[in-house]
């Protein structure tokens, strides 16, 4: 009844790519390396050149080959097994109710055919267990359909009620509510994002793996005829470059949310963005731990947030298990409307919020700036008189510390908890529900003692691990209050 299946043909063409992006850069400097170093020993032959660029074909495709050719997968009414690899053989056995997620993407060279890659995660790591990388669409319902038969009849039999509302959710099922963001709210987000820096990394790595086949001779040259133009075409060149990066970050962007929704379902909300790779993430209220609401110095200005969840177990996101982006950019006064029409546990008291004591304002000063002092002093002694510009160390930090005292704060409700602060760069305020919060803690030095001010932080889950969510420096009495809220004599 049950058969082992193979994927789709078009997962060779998404294994090949993935293969060739993530290994050609160190594959090929690596041939490379030996064919600079054979030539300039003059041992390398006419002949060698076409197997050097067969070697370095098989070395990148035979991965994938292997892959596909050996990949088995199968579905019973117990659990699904996969199974693949030649010589190093590996099979998979994950059990319906040990499923934690299942994530499902689609590339857009996927859709003439109609299939979907589909990842399965457990609870036990913060990645998929199984990817089936590509098969028909149908496949997905009939996995939902296994798994819920499965659990109902372990309910049964243990005369458990069982909650499982991803896996009632159907493909066809209407949202109760839908949010959507706008093209000029995506261009804004591209904008103001920081994503220029992490492409200006990326070449530098990539740089990084050909220097050793650029000549020394070379990059002299052309160092020396950029000075010998001058600082201003120096300057200009650079910011042409910098250009070129932002328009790439604002494309890849455009690219990554296009179309975002935020819906709402009975049980869950699901996310779904993206253009070259359409993503469909089911978020389970139950798995929701707290609410962060995100406003980097740029964007507070605009007086725009960003708003993330918090979850316990795997995401079922790669880049993001634990910690999910549900509305990438938004106006912070429409994010506070919105927010309750989808996560209705929660109030965003945001405007009850009480301050950190003004004498707390001269701590803050002195965390930030004390380590700066020794930090000045060295590269005063060392690089005198350039060294004088560490100077500038002080203001910026100074501006560092009064950015956090203002941005401190904290609220409670009946049943709710908000910390607000600001770390190195971004303000952030923590939405946490009473129930979610797995223990507070708050702590006095011995010079905080004088100022009867405290630390106060509580932990939560967060993925597969626990965050930390804190307040620095606030009244001694504030935090005895936060602690009596949170003893259990006090629902």
């Amino acid at each position: 009844m049950y058969e082992d299946r193979r994927l789709h043909p078009i997962a060779l063409i998404k294994e090949l790519i993935t293969n060739i992006r993530q290994s050609i850069i160190p594959i090929a400097v690596v041939i490379f390396t030996v064919f600079r170093n054979l030539n300039g020993k003059g041992i390398l032959s006419w002949w060698m050149y076409p197997l050097l660029v067969l070697a370095l074909i098989v070395i990148l495709l035979a991965p994938a080959l292997i892959k596909y050719f050996t990949y088995r997968y199968r579905m019973d009414d117990k659990g699904i097994s996969v199974k693949y690899g030649l010589f190093f053989k590996k099979n998979i056995y994950i059990p319906y109710e040990r499923i934690q997620t299942v994530q499902q993407k689609q590339w857009f060279f996927y859709m003439p055919f109609h299939v979907v890659q589909i990842l399965i995660e457990t609870a036990g790591g913060g990645k998929a267990e199984a990817d089936l990388s590509a098969v028909p669409a149908s496949v997905a319902q009939e996995l939902k359909d296994l798994r819920a038969g499965k659990i109902e009849e372990i309910a049964e039999e243990d005369g458990e009620k069982v909650d499982m509302p991803a896996i009632k959710a159907t493909l066809d099922e209407k949202p109760l509510l839908t949010f959507g963001l706008e093209v000029k709210e995506l261009l804004l987000m591209a904008v103001t994002s920081g994503g220029v820096f992490g492409i200006l990394l990326i070449i530098l790595a990539f740089g990084q793996q050909f220097r050793d086949l650029i000549p020394e001779d070379f990059v002299q040259e052309q160092f020396n005829a950029l000075v010998h133009y001058g600082v201003l075409i120096i300057v200009i060149i650079a910011i042409i470059v910098l250009l070129i990066l932002w328009g790439a970050a604002i494309v890849a962007t455009l690219f990554k949310y296009f179309q975002f929704k935020l819906m709402k379902f009975e049980d869950h909300i699901v996310i779904e963005k993206g253009l070259l790779q359409r993503q469909h993430t089911s978020i389970s209220f139950e798995r929701i731990q707290s609410i962060k609401l995100i406003e980097s110095p740029l964007r507070q200005m605009l007086k725009l947030a960003s708003v993330r969840v918090v979850t316990a177990g795997s995401s079922g996101d790669e880049e993001h298990s634990g910690d999910i982006l549900i509305l990438p950019i938004v106006k912070k006064a429409k994010a506070l409307e919105i927010l309750p029409q989808f996560l209705e546990d929660y109030e965003f008291p945001v405007e009850q919020l009480e301050r950190a004591p003004k004498t707390s304002l001269r701590r803050f000063f002195f965390i930030n700036m004390i380590w700066t002092l020794p930090v000045i002093l060295v590269l005063t002694i060392l690089y005198f008189p350039w060294g004088l510009f560490s100077l500038l160390l002080l203001p910026i930090f100074a501006g560092k510390a009064y950015a956090a005292y203002r941005a401190t704060g904290f609220g409670t409700t009946e049943t709710e908890l908000v910390l607000q602060g600001r770390g190195f760069i971004s303000k952030r305020t923590d939405f946490m529900l009473k129930r979610r919060v797995q223990s507070v803690t708050h702590s006095q030095s011995i010079w905080m003692r004088k100022g009867q001010v405290v630390h106060f932080s509580v932990l939560l889950k967060s993925g597969q691990t626990h965050l930390q969510s804190y307040v620095r420096y606030i009244a001694e009495r504030d935090a005895n209050e936060l602690y009596r809220w949170y003893q259990p004599s006090n629902k």
